[in-house]
């Protein structure tokens, strides 16, 4: 019973995990938070699921909230940060970074104007960003978390919505893999119990074959 009412704990870690993510001091904690909550959400639902079927099944169908709630949690965490503390500046690209892997990401160096001496951040961007392009970045005066691009900060609602919808279908995949595992055990149980004779009818069946024979 612990192990079942701890699933929707370990599904919360990952949000929580997410949400800290963006904030550079906090970078370890969030990484070992995420880390503890899928290795205990894994173990709670293969060790509920006595059933190899929906053992997969269960799997299969919480990989994609497991990876989207932290992922989703970290975009809107720093967007809602940047939208209550940052400062929005013009700037232009100078350069783009890209770095392959088992996908593409793209890191734009930008240059602040109207300022006396050079001032530069490094902003995570798209294949859509060209060298010499003019943007609005936000970044935080007290450097909490990474600068980004206006139109990036002002999507933080829909960052928001996304990451509570993941950690919803999350907790739900989960704990109705567990509950469908106890209900299948139950009813192993109870088979396993009524398959077997009990004591005094096997001490009547003795009877029957003595006074038989």
């Amino acid at each position: 019973m612990l192990t079942a009412l701890s699933v929707p704990v370990a599904a919360l870690l990952l949000l929580v995990g997410g949400v800290l993510g963006p904030l550079r001091w906090m970078l370890v904690p969030s990484i070992v938070l995420c880390l503890v909550g899928v290795v205990w959400l894994l173990v709670a639902v293969i060790s509920l699921s006595p059933s190899a079927v929906l053992r997969r099944v269960a799997l299969a169908l919480m990989f994609a909230p497991m990876i989207a709630t932290p992922l989703c949690a970290m975009q809107a965490s720093q967007a809602l940060v940047l939208q209550s503390r940052g400062v929005s500046r013009p700037a232009a690209v100078t350069r783009i970074e890209v770095h392959h892997g088992k996908s593409t990401t793209y890191d734009c160096t930008v240059r602040y104007d109207g300022s006396a001496t050079p001032v530069t951040d490094t902003v995570s961007c798209d294949a859509g960003d060209r060298v010499g392009e003019h943007v609005l970045v936000v970044r935080d005066p007290g450097g909490l978390v990474d600068p980004e691009f206006d139109w990036q900060v002002s999507a933080a609602r829909v960052d928001v919505v996304f990451a509570v919808m993941s950690e919803i279908a999350l907790m739900a995949i989960s704990v109705l893999a567990v509950a469908v595992g106890a209900v299948i055990h139950l009813v192993r149980r109870r088979r396993a119990g009524t398959g077997r004779p009990d004591g005094t009818d096997t001490q009547t069946l003795r009877l029957r074959r003595s006074a038989a024979s």
